[in-house]
């Protein structure tokens, strides 16, 4: 029975959809997964190679990456049409929203494009800046999906319970009567619903443009794929009819020869199942029918290696990257900040899977070399003290996997006091509410000028965010966290560093006299 390939492909393309769907979705707390949630990363082998090439540093995944070009090399670019989920994700997007448009050649071969953003990338990685994550597909897409889908659904969910809840109470379902469903709330939402909006406009140019001409890991895996063992074969029934120039989504054919441009084909088998000659064969036999070369000629070349040279050196000496803003806090077993910038793949896989949502996604406080990288807002939650999970699921490890024990340790930074804000110091209020949350009991009470005010014992603080989060003044918060005295590092104990810098998160207890303290310990 003859199957049909392209619709082989298909099923193959809702499949593996789904699995990136579902790693996403089991991103929780508790993080107990069976399949790591960053499987599809770990696969990408720009995000995992740029980010190694960043950081000066060897990835534990960067072989899985591996897997990817050598599958490349013996089967073309299967990856973009059979297995990435950005590709489906247009696909369907392009079915929803041009279903009724016929397909249209596009005017102009910007190809080349693509060629141009991976040479760009790496340059700017060689001088120590990482920007693929602004079009690689994989931690793109799986920002869009975080950060604009989940809280989507989430929200729809929420509505659903609440409007059936008359129905679930007279069924007597309690587990449904009492659901309390809270959708996260995440920072850069209108921002990552712009882009995502722009990659399916772009398709309103040209099927799949997104990927024909800007996505820089199909131009990775182009340039491994120009001389794959499985290749097209045209005969001598071709009626010359065009038909699989139409009908190809990255516009691969080469017209009149009917040749495949190799790096641009996916293996989408569109050309041999609409073939109303049934003149074309995939097989990895013979001589195929194809063209290799790239399209992007040595001036081209030079200019975005120029361009990604002098936007490197631009971020390295950028006043944003090197003054780092006293708000930007980073997760616990972040790196120390170089390294952590350099091999953050901005995948959002540490803000989904964060209890309380602390973890958000940066702005331009650092310019372009900080742009989505990870952040903790302590004004929405606190750090929860149980939770270890976002070093699970980094997959280039810019954060550090660590023990409950070395996490409290990992001291996020110090807390301090803003008097003319505090209802207490500024006010004459009576307020305890940042010493009675705080899970280190680092801060007390103590008479200051006849006054008993709250006060800060930074060898006790962790930098866990609770005391900000709880503050009840409105707006911006009279207790915040700031960077000073946070312990980064590479690698090595976080507690025995902590220790040796006078830390002491050991005990809990409060203090039955803070009055007999020295001052210095105090903020």
């Amino acid at each position: 029975m003859y199957i049909l390939m392209s619709k082989v492909r298909r099923a193959s393309q809702v499949v593996f959809l789904l699995l990136f769907v579902f790693l996403l979705f089991q991103a929780r707390f508790p993080y107990q997964a069976r399949l790591p949630s960053d499987l599809f990363v770990r696969f990408d082998p720009l995000a995992l190679g740029l980010a190694a090439l960043t950081g000066r540093a060897v990835i534990d995944w960067l072989w899985m990456g591996g897997i990817t070009l050598v599958l490349t090399i013996v089967m073309g670019r299967v990856f973009c049409g059979w297995f990435c989920p950005m590709g489906t994700t247009i696909d369907l997007a392009e079915m929803a929203v041009y279903r009724k448009r016929k397909p249209r050649k596009q005017e102009k071969n910007l190809q080349w494009l693509k060629y141009y953003v991976l040479v760009l990338v790496l340059v700017s990685a060689l001088v120590g800046i990482n920007l693929a994550h602004y079009l690689d597909p994989i931690p793109l897409l799986t920002r869009i999906y975080t950060i604009v889908f989940y809280p989507v659904l989430v929200s729809g969910a929420d509505l659903v319970v609440k409007g059936f809840r008359p129905v679930f109470e007279k069924l007597d379902i309690q587990s449904l009567e009492y659901l309390q469903l809270e959708p996260p709330i995440f920072r850069q939402i209108y921002l990552t619903l712009g882009i995502f909006a722009g990659v399916i406009g772009l398709s309103a140019i040209a099927p799949r443009f997104f990927c024909r001409n800007l996505c820089p890991l199909g131009a990775l895996l182009g340039i491994f794929s120009r001389f794959p063992l499985l290749g097209k074969h045209v005969s001598s029934a071709c009626t010359n009819c065009a038909v699989c120039e139409k009908v190809c989504p990255t516009g691969a054919v080469e017209g009149v020869t009917w040749k495949d441009r190799e790096p641009e084909c996916m293996k989408c088998y569109l050309c041999e199942d609409r073939c109303p000659a049934d003149a074309i064969k995939y097989s990895f036999s013979g001589k195929p029918a194809r063209e290799t070369g790239i399209g992007l000629g040595r001036r081209k070349f030079l200019t975005a290696g120029a361009l990604g040279l002098g936007l490197g050196l631009v971020g390295r000496q950028s006043a944003e990257t090197i003054i780092r803003p006293n708000s930007l806090i980073r997760p616990p077993g972040a790196l120390p900040e170089p390294e952590f910038l350099a091999r953050c793949t901005r995948c959002g896989e540490c803000v989904k899977v964060c209890p309380t949502r602390v973890i958000q996604l940066q702005g331009l406080e650092q310019g372009l070399a900080g742009f989505f990288a990870a952040k903790m807002e302590m004004r929405l939650a606190g750090c929860e003290q149980q939770c270890r999970d976002c070093g699970k699921v980094c997959p280039t490890h810019a954060l550090r996997e660590l023990s409950l024990e070395e996490k409290k340790y990992a001291k996020l930074g110090t807390a301090a006091i803003d008097q003319s804000r505090c209802l207490v110091y500024a006010w004459g209020k009576q307020c305890l509410i940042c010493d009675e949350i705080c899970p280190y009991n680092a801060i007390v009470f103590k008479t200051v000028a006849g006054k008993r005010v709250p006060v800060i014992i930074p060898s006790r603080c962790n930098g866990c965010g609770w005391c900000e989060k709880a503050c009840p003044v409105i707006g911006e918060s009279a207790i915040k966290v700031a960077p000073h005295g946070e312990i980064r590092l590479r690698s090595g104990s976080y507690k025995e560093e902590a220790i040796a810098n006078g830390i002491d998160l050991a005990s809990t207890d409060s203090l039955d006299n803070p009055e007999d303290l020295p001052q210095n310990e105090f903020q």
